[in-house]
């Protein structure tokens, strides 16, 4: 049986399941930005984050947009420690260039990975943070005024003032 789970929350659309890399190496294509292309061809990954952006905006739930943060920001697999593996990875690779404008673009993406785990440092509490905002359970109010309440005593009036005398 076969269920369709798009809407849970932390998945992503079949697209951003497929692994580009699968696809035979060739040299990628300039992006159209002119609107009228398809843009979950080009951007996969970028979809996918958007997709999980719009499913937040959309939910009505703090333990649902806690878990989508989850997915963000989780510090062994999440999106942003995944980020930084990819700018580590691909400073290394520019270090393969072997000469003074790669180590220094290596360094440039070591620093971007750097403050993008650091970032995930400064969030770690953000997913309990949301699931902490779900609103506790309100207390039962009696829907009717009980049948007799007693009332308060009526304040005593102050005393008269004696007569002015001279």
């Amino acid at each position: 049986m076969a269920t369709d789970d798009k809407d849970a929350p932390g998945t992503f659309p079949a697209d951003a399941r497929r692994d580009p890399l699968d696809a035979p190496p060739r040299a990628p294509e300039p992006p159209d930005l002119s609107g009228n292309a398809d843009r979950a061809s080009a951007y996969v990954y970028g979809d996918a984050l958007l997709h999980l952006t719009d499913r937040l905006n959309g939910t009505a739930s703090y333990t649902d947009a806690a878990a989508m943060l989850h997915q963000i920001l989780e510090p062994t697999s999440g999106l942003l420690e995944r980020l930084g593996d990819f700018f580590e990875a691909a400073g290394e690779k520019a270090k393969e260039a072997g000469h003074d404008d790669g180590f220094d673009l290596s360094y440039d993406l070591a620093d971007a990975a750097a403050e993008i785990r650091n970032l995930g440092e400064v969030l770690h509490v953000a997913e309990d943070r949301m699931r902490a905002l779900t609103s506790p359970p309100q207390p039962l109010r009696p829907s009717a005024p009980a049948a007799h309440t007693p009332r308060l005593p009526l304040p005593a009036r102050p005393p008269a003032r004696p007569p002015h005398t001279r």
